[in-house]
């Protein structure tokens, strides 16, 4: 539907519910560029042709060939070189970027690591991954230091270092004073996560090859049953031969035809000889069947202990801290706050899948409610307050976060007085955030799934308050195919410049692996069991890299697939001073943001129970209703994972919001903000 666009700036806020649609805007006429078909949407590596360059008044040459990250039609109407974006593979994508990269070109460098580190086809190889993240970062690419500090952060490739790990994210958010800490949400695995890459490689592998091995199986059973009918036949002209020889020699001498007899003799030989080969090849046929037939045995067993593995891996417990935020001091996590606060609260969340036995806080057992959270109030009787935390799950896995709450001098404390956990930011001056846009979409009728309820109330009340709260110019999308979301998207990508934000809002179906690696979004054109007309997070987190829109969030009443880890967003600790505050304003407004919303887990959503609305779409609604002034995304996060926790209680249905920054989207650390037209 259109865009109604102000020239300025864009806080695009990718508000993905999936189950929630709206439209109340007519439909936009299309994407800037024509496409023939969804597919010429995607976002592909193109490698452009040189240009024709003058030297001087007397000489012309060619420059040398360019690469980008650009949709297929795109790349066609340049004259570009492509491989379609479901043929991709580790050589084709090498091909592109390498010889820029080696040239020294920190993009370039930082999408070779990006390549070594989805695999494309192969294992991932994470340590030639740090390799050129790591010369990308020299020259202080952002998001080259990004996706070093993940490798870092969670031993990937690299030796494990969480200080080495923040002190990459901290320079790609651009935070130069060292008095300006940078402070994160913190999340603890039980188990190494190189590891459990590498098994889930193995499983994706494994799968492949039985799928392999199953057709050759059905080859090699079709070519038994060949056999067998060319060896059928070959026995039947055999025995005609030998009839049709018997009769001729029965026959009296004068009426024998020794010419005859001598030519149906030298056929019966070599009908012997057919049949023998007949037989032979059958023998052969039933022993590649039987290799075939092992072979498939052997790859399902082979899968099924990958897969057991990668499930005892995927089910050890993890914690995270999702509040107040932490920062390492002297390589400890630390909580730093105010001198005059007696009492903190810790909000956190724990997974367990299977099943949590104990939670203790230094050596308390505490309770967790039915959807994993927990929220802590720990005494402060010192400067220095120890804490650890204590997960057991039923399979007597442990993980334990140990960290620090620390008291602030007192020349904080009056600022601390103020605060409270929802305060909002102080505005900082002559601040530029620019233009907000929004694209909602929402799907309700679906033509081969279940038609949604809420999906159009959701999107267009989300609308609403974005357009008469925020200032957001907003699209809206109402039952759309595939063709119609990524051609609005490739619209964003061809209009938006680098001051805009972007809000998307997602309302409808989606679906996700039983990996948890991939996710999709479900067009209403979208047919059960065939994911070529879906579209996959990794073809949006692609589309979100090439729109050059500083700040973009993504909003999913669903599942978001391949997010980065937590702690590569910066959070602003408690009771900071309000100089410093405007710092970390200013250092989060010009950083790059791609973030994500989702109404948490891979289990489907409610499709109501707000009061025509989803669960989720009302405490969203609901949380920026309330807002007033300047407020960051994770603030948002955390008043609606609050009502959602509330409602889904009571509801008796498991639902747990979360926040995090896409991978491989052209997140550099920065953050989204909302600021009210008035307040």
């Amino acid at each position: 539907m259109g865009i109604l666009s102000r020239p300025t700036t864009i806080i695009s806020f990718i508000l993905t519910l999936l189950t929630g649609c709206s439209a109340s805007v007519p439909p936009s006429d299309g994407a800037l560029v024509t496409a023939a078909s969804a597919d010429d949407l995607l976002i592909i590596d193109c490698l452009l042709p040189g240009q024709v360059k003058r030297l001087g008044s007397l000489s012309t040459y060619l420059s040398a060939r360019r690469p980008i990250k650009t949709s297929a039609v795109d790349c066609e109407i340049r004259g570009g070189e492509y491989v379609a974006f479901d043929r991709a593979d580790y050589a084709t994508a090498l091909k592109i970027w390498l010889p820029v990269a080696q040239s020294g070109d920190p993009e370039a460098q930082t999408y070779v690591g990006e390549i070594y580190e989805k695999g494309l086809g192969l294992e991932p190889d994470f340590a030639m991954a740090a390799i050129w993240y790591s010369k990308a970062s020299e020259q202080r690419f952002p998001r080259a230091l990004i996706n070093l500090g993940n490798l870092y952060e969670k031993g990937l490739g690299v030796s494990m270092d969480k200080a080495k790990a923040l002190n990459y994210y901290r320079q790609a958010a651009g935070l130069e004073n060292d008095d300006l800490l940078y402070a994160s949400t913190v999340e603890i695995n039980a188990v190494d996560q190189q590891e459990l890459a590498h098994l889930k490689y193995q499983v994706t592998e494994k799968t492949r090859q039985l799928a392999q091995a199953e057709n050759q199986l059905a080859q090699a059973q079709q070519n038994l049953a060949r056999n067998k009918q060319a060896l059928a036949a070959a026995q039947s002209q055999e025995k005609a031969l030998a009839l049709e020889l018997y009769t001729q020699e029965s026959k009296a001498i004068h009426e024998q035809s020794q010419a005859l007899i001598t030519q149906l003799r030298e056929a019966l030989v070599n009908a012997e000889a057919t049949v023998n080969e007949q037989e032979r090849r059958l023998a052969d046929a039933n022993a590649q069947l039987s290799k075939s037939h092992n072979e498939v045995q052997s790859q399902h067993a082979a899968l099924e202990q990958s897969s057991l593995k990668m499930a005892d891996a995927s089910s050890m417990p993890v914690i995270e801290i999702i509040d107040p935020p932490m920062t390492l001091m002297r390589g400890l996590p630390t909580i730093p706050v105010a001198s005059n606060i007696k009492e903190k609260e810790i909000i956190g969340k724990i997974q367990a899948p299977a099943g949590l036995k104990s939670f203790k806080v230094n050596g308390v057992e505490q309770s967790i409610d039915e959807y994993n959270l927990f929220w802590v109030n720990v005494p402060l009787s010192q400067k220095r307050t120890n804490i650890k935390l204590e997960a057991i799950d039923h399979q007597n896995n442990t993980v334990a976060l140990n960290f620090s709450v620390v008291s602030d001098s007192p020349a904080v404390t009056t600022i601390a007085q103020k605060a409270t956990p929802d305060s909002l930011l102080a505005p900082p001056t002559a601040l530029q955030l620019g233009n907000y846009h929004a694209l909602v979409i929402g799907n309700n009728n679906y033509r081969h799934y279940p038609v949604l309820e809420t999906a159009i109330n959701d999107v267009t009340s989300t609308a609403t308050v974005l357009n008469s709260k925020f200032g957001f110019n907003t699209t809206i999308l109402r039952n759309a195919t595939r063709y119609e979301i990524l051609a609005a998207l490739n619209e964003l990508r061809e209009t938006l410049d680098e001051n805009d934000n972007l809000l998307i809002y997602y309302a409808g179906h989606g679906e996700m692996d039983s990996n948890g690696d991939s996710g999709y979004w479900l067009p209403v054109d979208a047919e059960q069991g065939n994911a070529r007309n879906w579209i996959s997070n990794a073809a949006i987190s692609d589309i979100l890299n090439t729109i050059k829109a500083k700040h973009i969030m993504v909003v999913a009443d669903s599942c978001y697939a391949g997010t980065l880890s937590v702690a590569a967003m910066p959070r602003m600790v408690e009771a900071i001073p309000g100089d410093m505050q405007q710092e970390w304003v200013e250092a989060m407004v010009q950083a790059r943001a791609r973030t994500v919303l989702t109404s948490g887990g891979i289990a489907p959503v409610m499709d109501g129970g707000g009061d025509g609305h989803s669960v989720f779409a009302r405490a969203f609604i609901e949380t920026l209703q309330s807002t007033d002034g300047l407020v960051e995304g994770h603030t948002v996060y955390q008043q609606v994972l609050r009502r959602v926790q509330s409602k889904s209680q009571a509801l008796r249905h498991p639902q747990v919001p979360e926040y995090a920054p896409v991978r491989h989207a052209g997140h550099e650390a920065g953050e989204f903000f909302f600021q009210s037209l008035q307040g």
